[in-house]
C-alpha cells in the first residue's frame, strides 16, 4: 500500500472538515451523517473514516480550525495595534451578522442541546471552550503587558466577563434583536471591561 504524503493527508483532512462544517451548518449536525458528508466529498464511508472515525472527530476537528482563526485574528490585532474594544465588534459583524453567522449560532445551539445528553460531545464542547478561554486570556494579557487594559486587572474575571458580553451579544441576535444595537451596546461594554475606571478610595469593579 503507497503511503499518504504527510502534507497530503493535512489538506484531505482539512477538505473533510470544511464540507462538514457547511454541511452541519446547512443541514444541521444531527441530521447529518457520515454517509452525507462522504457523498459530499465523492469519498466512500470507508476512506472517510480513515481520516475521521465519528462526526464528534469531525467537530473537534472544526473546533480546532476555529480556534485557530481566531488566534490568527487575536496576533493580527496585536499587530496592528488597534481599539480592541472596536476590533471585537467589527468581529461580531464579520462573523454574525448576515445568514450565513446566522446558521451558525443555530448550529451552536444544537450543539449545545446534543451536549446535554452525549458526553463525547460534551466533552469536545469542555475541550474547546476552555481552549478558547486560554487563547483569549494570553490575548488580554499581553494587552495588559502593553498597558492597553487596567495594569491590576484580574485577567480570569476579564476573560469571563469579555466571554459572558459575546455569549449574551449572540443570544440576542439569535432571538431576531437589531444587529445595529447589539453591535454598539457591545462596543461599550467590551471597552468598559477592557478600560474600567480608575478605584476610588473605595474600588469596586462595578457600580
Amino acid at each position: 500500500m503507497p503511503k499518504v504524503v504527510p502534507s497530503y493527508k493535512a489538506e484531505a483532512r482539512a477538505r473533510i472538515a470544511e464540507v462538514a462544517q457547511r454541511l452541519f451548518e446547512t443541514n444541521g449536525y444531527r441530521r447529518t451523517t457520515m454517509d452525507d458528508v462522504a457523498e459530499a466529498l465523492g469519498v466512500s464511508k470507508g476512506a472517510l473514516y480513515l481520516y475521521y472515525p465519528s462526526k464528534v472527530h469531525l467537530l473537534r476537528e472544526i473546533q480546532t480550525g476555529n480556534r485557530r482563526l481566531a488566534r490568527r485574528w487575536m496576533d493580527n490585532a496585536l499587530a496592528e495595534d488597534v481599539d480592541p474594544a472596536a476590533r471585537f465588534a467589527d468581529t461580531f459583524d464579520e462573523a454574525f451578522d448576515h445568514d450565513f453567522g446566522r446558521q451558525q449560532i443555530a448550529l451552536y445551539f444544537e450543539i449545545l442541546g446534543e451536549a446535554s445528553h452525549d458526553p463525547e460531545i460534551r466533552r469536545a464542547i469542555r475541550d474547546d471552550h476552555q481552549g478558547d478561554l486560554r487563547s483569549l486570556r494570553r490575548f488580554l494579557g499581553e494587552l495588559r503587558r502593553r498597558g492597553r487594559i487596567a495594569p491590576g486587572v484580574d485577567l480570569d474575571l476579564l476573560v469571563f466577563e469579555v466571554v459572558a458580553l459575546f455569549q449574551g451579544a449572540v443570544w440576542d441576535l439569535s432571538v431576531g434583536l437589531d444587529p445595529a444595537r447589539i453591535r454598539r451596546t457591545l462596543r461599550a461594554a467590551v471597552r468598559h471591561v477592557l478600560a474600567p475606571p480608575a478605584p476610588g478610595p473605595n474600588p469596586k469593579r462595578r457600580a
